[in-house]
């Protein structure tokens, strides 16, 4: 039977959501992997793993998708790319039936000119299409060497100032009782083993960001402080692809949309309206909004136009 296919594959869950001609769909879950932290090797063992049964289950054959649009976290050249269609191939897909994109870039489709995406979840990433239809991007380079604001950096800025807070460099009274009762951490020898056995898994450190606005709701001003830096790096982080797409020459009536996404984004109270007051005020003709879809129907919908 025929069919789409729509994959949103993240570093921690993977989904798909399958659609057959006749309108019947089915959504399925798994675990994720990245290309650029797992490898090709791992990467591949965990999409046959995730998609195979799947095929199994709903008695259809790779072969019969008519489309199947990849958005997977980890697609950050053309070398991961092809390693991602490579992967699909494999599993018997037709070469002329896959679309890979990175899981951030498909919320560009969203829209028909040019446009901005800022994602920023456990890591962060930005994306503008020009009005030459280039794409191009920034951040979004694992947290060693960018995800600025992120959920990883906020949490980060968390542990940094309960760190301080014991070594009397700062006071933070509130933040630091929340970040020991969640921890249970008290020490700063502590806190350094905790880090640097952590150090790769990003989820770990992330669990700490909301800890930042918990404190500010109780009076802590550190925490206030914390948000702010993670609100101005995703600012900065904006600004620099909205001029590296040269967004900044385009002058037609219609707004170039920005769209937000993200657990940072959607669900912390202070850094969205923040964030948002001041990129109208820099950029008065960007329109902010948030897809009404996930990536996985963003990606269904792909596979499907």
């Amino acid at each position: 039977m025929r069919y789409y296919a729509g994959l949103d594959i993240g570093g921690t869950v993977a989904r798909m959501k399958i659609e057959y001609e006749d309108g019947r769909a089915g959504e399925f879950y798994g675990a994720g992997g990245t290309m650029n932290t797992d490898g090709y090797e791992r990467c591949n063992e965990k999409y046959r793993s995730f998609i195979l049964p799947i095929l199994e289950e709903a008695q259809i054959k790779a072969e019969d998708c008519v489309k199947i649009c990849v958005a997977a976290s980890g697609i950050d050249s053309p070398r991961q790319e092809e390693e991602c269609r490579r992967s699909f191939l494999e599993m018997g897909f037709r070469p002329e039936s896959i679309l890979v994109y990175n899981d951030c870039e498909v919320f560009l489709h969203v829209s028909t000119g040019p446009a901005i995406v800022l994602v920023c979840g456990t890591g962060s990433i930005a994306y503008a299409r020009g009005e030459s239809g280039a794409i191009t991007r920034c951040g979004g380079w694992g947290h060693v060497l960018s995800d600025e604001g992120s959920g990883h950096n906020m949490g980060m800025k968390v542990i940094r100032e309960a760190a301080n807070h014991i070594d009397g460099r700062t006071s933070c009274p509130i933040l630091y009782e929340l970040f020991e009762a969640q921890s249970g951490l008290k020490t700063l020898d502590e806190i350094n083993t905790f880090v640097n056995d952590m150090l790769m898994e990003k989820t770990q450190i992330a669990s700490y960001a909301p800890l930042a606005e918990k404190a500010y709701e109780l009076g802590d001003e550190t925490g206030l402080k914390i948000l702010r830096e993670c609100r101005d790096e995703l600012f900065a982080l904006v600004k620099d692809v909205y001029y590296k797409a040269d967004l900044n020459r385009y002058r037609k009536e219609a707004p170039v949309e920005l769209w937000l996404w993200g657990s940072v984004l959607l669900k912390n109270k202070i850094i969205a309206p923040e964030l948002t007051d001041l990129l109208k005020k820099e950029f008065p003709s960007i329109q902010i909004r948030i897809p009404e879809k996930t990536a996985l129907d963003t990606a269904l919908d792909i596979a499907k136009s």
